[in-house]
């Protein structure tokens, strides 16, 4: 099938090539007939105007050569008067060409005359030119110049001049000159049934090129635009030339007669010689046209009638190379999707899938040479921090950066990953010892806190490094990295800019904490955080008014996780204000189904001091809160001391818009720091909590703790009510409420309620709100 469709491919380009060289043959020889014409019509245009040139100086010759022989019986006559020659004499110049006939002496002193008017001297010029024909071509009439100075009687329109010298024949001197002045009318009737063409001219010009004589079919020319350039320099006695008139181009031949001082032209237009040719070859172009459409036709349908051919044949062969496409492109996807997954397309480094593969060959490698093999743990510090803060541009170019210092500091035989966000793995093999391993960490721990100028930007950042040796700490490539990963987080707890060596003795409760810190951007991402709820009673009526919203981890492994053991990793690793939105959705979501269930109560939720500091902050919560439908007063934010040393920031403000919107806002943890009451009147607050570590030093007595007293009576001074955290026994309920405290929360009350708990809340779930039981 193969061959069947190349001899189709053959056939087509076969036609193509016999219809192209067709074409290429008959407007070849179009053109070279056209060119050939046009020469063939040029060049008898040549040969008819030299004849006619070459006849009428033949004619003109014969002229002034009769009329010198007149000239000659003429001066026998009047030699010897008794002869009877003058009647001769009188006949032949009776000659109708010759308009008038004066015989000079040799001086140029007129002898006679047929006319009185003629000059009684010849000028001294035509003379002069007159003795130099005869020195060059012997006793020959002569044309003589026009420009020589001569009375106007010398200056004929109709007649042209002619000196005709008379010799002595005894002595072959110059005897007299016989001027002869012939009819211009009569020579040009000579020529009148000579068909010279609408632009054809026959001139005659003087010794010097000067034209004395233009005649066209219809006669003498009085006056025309002159021809350029003139008669070529030279002796050639005929030949051709191009010349100009008024834009049109003609074609001249010229006669010379130098024995008589004249030259014949015969010119013609080249358009009016070539126009018979045009005319004729104007029809071959048409029939040329004509051939051409019809060859095209017929190639056009019989390329088609082969192409369809060739497409069904085409398809044929298609369907028997499907297979082998579709198993080709599988095999190229193939390859295209082995290099990705094995290539991390930021950092161009293995990515950790390639690596695991490449670090077990060399892993299997080193333990047969028996050598040593360290495996790195790097963890860029504050990474997250700054791609928040500069945008993920930035971050990714510091991703790069640091790739590449990694990869100039690799040795033959090492290896380098990214795993993931800013963490990179590196192997380090070959014949190091475990000192040397030490050396190149501590080096390159110095290359990675270097600043890295970016886009603008100077960073510093440094590495917190963890290493694990093989086979002391290990046997495998994943044993490896989980030890290079717990010593890499306790290198990150002592500080940054760290490396520390895996140690078996590492404390449980840093594993932990690393564990956690790994797990929490997955936990987000599952949802595995969980809101508990704390009621806040108001002391003078006992009744539930508002719940504080606690968050917990439900961790898979660990259980559920309360603040303490994640917040702080929450806060170190970043993840703090990503875990405040997402209290605030679970806090908007419980605040929907209580508004569902008609429940009014307000819920107060903890909120980071970086998460305010967020631009915003108070337009996106805003924006929750109108998509749950939530009314603002439903919710509280708990704000800590240190939004209050940051008064003066984007904190400040959002609190502030929030305020103005309905929130209520509230200082936790009271006392737990270095705030005053001072700070306290440039915040927008409703609430003042006092914290749980003052509370517990209430007993029966009011006066146990007069700071609490005078916190309260401040508090209320500056217009906010007080919530007094941790209330756990009767004893601190009872100081509170003669100190005047309004609200208070704890375990005397209720602990922190599940979900599902808080349904079965008899405060909550009583659309009467009962009072609870002091």
């Amino acid at each position: 099938m193969r061959r069947f469709l190349s001899s189709l491919i053959f056939l087509q380009l076969l036609l193509l090539s016999l219809c192209a060289t067709t074409l290429v043959f008959l407007w070849g020889l179009y053109f070279q007939q056209q060119a050939t014409s046009e020469q063939d019509a040029l060049a008898a245009k040549v040969a008819e105007h030299l004849n006619l040139s070459t006849m009428a100086a033949e004619n003109l010759t014969q002229l002034v050569d009769r009329a010198q022989a007149i000239g000659r019986v003429a001066q026998i006559d009047l030699r010897d008067p008794g002869q009877s020659h003058w009647s001769l004499v009188r006949m032949l110049a009776d000659d109708p060409v010759l308009k008038r006939m004066s015989l000079y002496d040799s001086a140029g002193q007129e002898l006679s005359s047929s006319h009185s008017d003629e000059p009684a001297h010849l000028p001294e010029q035509w003379l002069s030119r007159l003795h130099e024909h005869i020195a060059q071509y012997g006793f020959k009439p002569l044309l003589p110049l026009e420009e020589i100075d001569s009375p106007a009687s010398l200056q004929p329109h109709w007649r042209l001049p002619f000196l005709l010298p008379l010799s002595n024949p005894a002595t072959d001197t110059l005897d007299g000159v016989l001027l002869v002045q012939l009819d211009i009318g009569y020579l040009a009737a000579l020529i009148q049934n000579i068909d010279l063409g609408g632009s054809g001219l026959m001139r005659l010009l003087d010794a010097e090129g000067q034209e004395r004589l233009r005649v066209s079919s219809s006669g003498v020319v009085v006056a025309g635009s002159p021809l350029s350039p003139g008669l070529p320099a030279g002796t050639a006695l005929s030949g051709q030339h191009t010349q100009f008139s008024a834009g049109d181009e003609y074609q001249s031949l010229y006669r010379r007669v130098p024995q008589r001082g004249f030259s014949i032209t015969m010119s013609q237009r080249k358009e009016e010689i070539l126009a018979h040719s045009q005319l004729t070859y104007a029809r071959q172009l048409w029939l040329n046209v004509g051939m051409t459409l019809l060859i095209l036709t017929g190639l056009l349908w019989t390329w088609r009638a082969l192409g369809r051919r060739q497409e069904a044949f085409s398809a044929l062969e298609h369907a028997q190379q499907i297979n082998q496409q579709l198993i080709h492109r599988l095999e190229e996807e193939h390859r295209r999707s082995s290099h990705a997954a094995a290539t991390d397309h930021l950092s161009g480094l293995h990515n950790r899938r390639q690596f695991m593969e490449v670090a077990a060959r060399v892993l299997a490698e080193q333990r047969g040479k028996r050598r040593l093999m360290a495996m790195l743990f790097i963890d860029m510090d504050r990474f997250k921090s700054i791609n928040d803060s500069l945008g993920h541009k930035v971050g990714d170019l510091l991703l790069q950066a640091v790739a590449g210092r990694i990869s100039r500091a690799l040795e033959p035989g090492d290896e380098a990953s990214r795993f993931g966000g800013d963490e990179f793995v590196v192997l380090l093999a070959g014949e190091r010892s475990e000192e040397q391993i030490r050396a190149w960490v501590r080096a390159l721990v110095n290359k990675l806190s270097e600043t890295f100028s970016l886009d603008e930007h100077e960073l510093n950042t440094s590495p917190s490094i963890g290493v694990s040796i093989c086979p002391r700490d290990g046997q495998a490539v994943d044993e490896l990295i989980r030890c290079a990963d717990a010593a890499m987080y306790s290198a990150k707890q002592a500080g940054r800019g760290q490396y520390r060596f895996f140690d078996p003795s590492l404390n449980k409760v840093d594993i932990e904490e690393f564990s956690l810190e790994q797990a929490f951007g997955q936990a987000l991402k599952e949802r595995q955080f969980v809101l508990h709820y704390q009621p806040q009673i108001r002391l003078d009526s006992m009744r539930v008014e508002g719940y504080e919203a606690l968050v917990r981890w439900q961790h898979p492994e660990f259980g559920l996780l309360y603040p303490d053991r994640f917040i702080p990793l929450a806060e170190r690793s970043g993840f703090i204000v990503a875990l405040g939105w997402e209290v605030l959705r679970l806090a908007c979501e419980e605040l929907a189904r209580w508004n569902a269930l008609g429940v009014q109560a307000w819920l107060a939720v903890n909120v980071s001091p970086l998460q305010l500091r967020h631009a915003d902050f108070s337009y996106r919560l805003l924006q929750e809160l109108q998509r749950y439908g939530i009314r603002e007063n439903s919710l509280e934010l708990e704000i800590t001391e240190t939004a209050v040393l940051d008064y003066e920031g984007q904190a400040i403000d959002n609190l502030t818009r929030l305020r103005a919107a309905g929130l209520s806002i509230s200082l936790d943890d009271f006392g737990q720091g270095y705030a005053g009451f001072s700070h306290l009147q440039a915040l927008p607050l409703n609430r003042l909590k006092i914290d749980r570590t003052m509370i517990a030093q209430l007993s029966n007595s009011h006066d146990d703790s007069p700071i609490v007293t005078s916190t309260i009576i401040l508090a209320k001074r500056l217009g906010l009510e007080v919530v007094a955290e941790g209330v756990e026994t009767r004893e601190q309920l009872v100081c509170l409420r003669l100190a005047g405290c309004d609200l208070a929360q704890g375990y005397h009350f209720s602990r922190p309620l599940t979900s599902a708990q808080l349904r079965e809340y008899a405060p909550f779930s009583n659309a009467a709100e009962l009072p609870c039981e002091p």
